[in-house]
């Protein structure tokens, strides 16, 4: 049954209850009145009282509290899927090449995400030993137009590929010098200028 017929069931027990209980009332207040009538009526009101509150308790109430829950946790509202969580999820299991081919296919569909571009790259030079692979792809994707933020973030995950897995100092150093110049009194200049540091350091220790 639907939300208005429950409504119009439970209105009309319950002004019948009343009926019942307001006739009871006046036939015991009557001297002369037959006392079983007087029971008769009781238990109607009883009886019709009863069905009245069951249909509140099962009918109604779940919808009450439904409603309730509604409107504090919003249950019923779609949870919105990442779209990382197929990739990550290879990952955690050691699947390295599905997850890169999950990221792959986010790209394809948000070719903006440069989440997936950073992490093909870290999963490529980390366990696939596919660092020109990785290189090539960041280089790529650098040829296109990307918000500042976004350019520096794919730039240093680029430096990282260069330095770290490549040991290539002069191209790491250049893309840091890149960032400093195109971003200047920014973090992502401030996160360049340290790393350029850490590389001179490091060269001045293997010299």
């Amino acid at each position: 049954m639907r939300a208005l017929p429950r409504l119009l069931l439970f209105l009309g027990l319950a002004y019948l209850a009343f009926v019942l209980f307001h006739e009871a009332r006046l036939a015991k207040a009557h001297p002369d009145v037959d006392p079983s009538k007087v029971v008769l009526l009781f238990a109607g009101f009883i009886l019709i009282g009863g069905s009245a509150a069951i249909i509140v308790v099962v009918m109604v109430m779940p919808r009450i509290g439904d409603a309730v829950g509604n409107f504090f946790f919003q249950p019923n509202q779609e949870i919105e899927k990442d779209p990382h969580s197929s990739a990550q999820a290879a990952l955690a299991r050691g699947d390295y090449a599905a997850a890169v081919e999950e990221y792959r296919q986010i790209l394809q569909m948000d070719p903006n995400d440069t989440l997936s571009y950073s992490e093909i790259a870290k999963i490529s030079c980390e366990h696939l030993d596919d660092v020109a692979g990785a290189q090539s792809m960041l280089e790529e994707a650098l040829q296109r137009e990307w918000a500042p933020n976004d350019a520096a973030f794919l730039s240093a995950r680029l430096v990282d590929v260069y330095w770290k897995f490549q040991h290539d100092a002069r191209s790491a150093r250049a893309l840091l010098v890149q960032i400093i110049e195109s971003m200047p009194g920014t973090r992502h200049a401030a996160n360049a200028e340290h790393r350029l540091k850490e590389i001179e350091h490091q060269l001045a220790l293997e010299g």
